[in-house]
């Protein structure tokens, strides 16, 4: 077995890279046991990588142990960072496991850059909300009006239908509030404001229920104006 290693040190920097580059392949595609299997495989790799540098110090091949090193740690350095990248931006399946219940009402987003302006809400003909496709999948816009609020900021809270799950809490909240300071003629406006769902993939619609709040400036008071559910994806950052 030593006489193995020490012969075939060149092998197992091959190995490491053809595992790092399986490994990031199969996480640009859909997530299967291969992932797992391949990530055992990486991980008996390194430690036969490790042992193999052992070996060949206690056996005095200062070249080939050198060598080894030097091309397993550029091996390591190229494919680490797309290897990582993939892990993070590979599909999570936060659609799939949350299915559009059958006979559910909702509404589509309007095509990106799409010139449709949205009729008012039917329930309320002060108010309308409007989401719009940005430039990439789970990337969005909005329209909103409502009538005069007094001065104060909106934004947006969103949740998964069937679970009730908040998406993007925090995030969402931030990219898309507004301050406004109304005018009574006019009411609140906000124009096509940019927000991110990232809770799913590309391609992968599940059900959100998108609510508008506002917040008093004068009394930090928040309350829901209106809501509507729309099919929605995830952007796979």
């Amino acid at each position: 077995m030593i006489r193995l290693f020490i012969k075939f040190w060149w092998a197992f920097p091959i190995m490491l890279a053809l595992s790092m580059i399986a490994l990031i392949v199969l996480f640009t595609k859909t997530p299967s046991i291969l992932e797992t299997i391949i990530g055992i495989l990486l991980l008996l790799v390194i430690i036969a990588l490790l042992a193999s540098w052992v070996l060949l110090l206690i056996n005095k091949q200062w070249l080939k142990a050198f060598l080894s090193f030097i091309v397993s740690a550029v091996v390591g350095c190229i494919l680490l960072i797309p290897l990582t990248l993939s892990a993070m931006s590979g599909p999570d399946g936060f659609g799939k496991d949350h299915p559009i219940p059958e006979g559910l009402e909702y509404n589509l987003p309007l095509p990106f850059e799409s010139e449709k302006v949205e009729l008012v809400d039917s329930l309320n003909n002060k108010t309308y909300l409007q989401i719009w496709n940005d430039s990439q999948g789970g990337m969005y816009k909005y329209d909103f009006y409502y009538g005069s609020l007094g001065p104060g900021e909106v934004f947006l809270r969103c949740y998964e239908v069937t679970s009730n799950i908040p998406l993007s809490e925090d995030r969402l909240i931030e990219e898309s509030r507004v301050s406004v300071s109304p005018q009574k003629q006019f009411g609140m406006v906000v124009n096509k404001q940019s927000f991110t769902i990232y809770e799913g993939d590309w391609d992968d619609y599940y059900a959100a229920r998108i609510e508008v709040w506002f917040k008093n400036a004068e009394t930090n008071r928040e309350s829901k104006l209106l809501e509507k559910v729309y099919r929605v994806e995830g952007w796979m950052r």
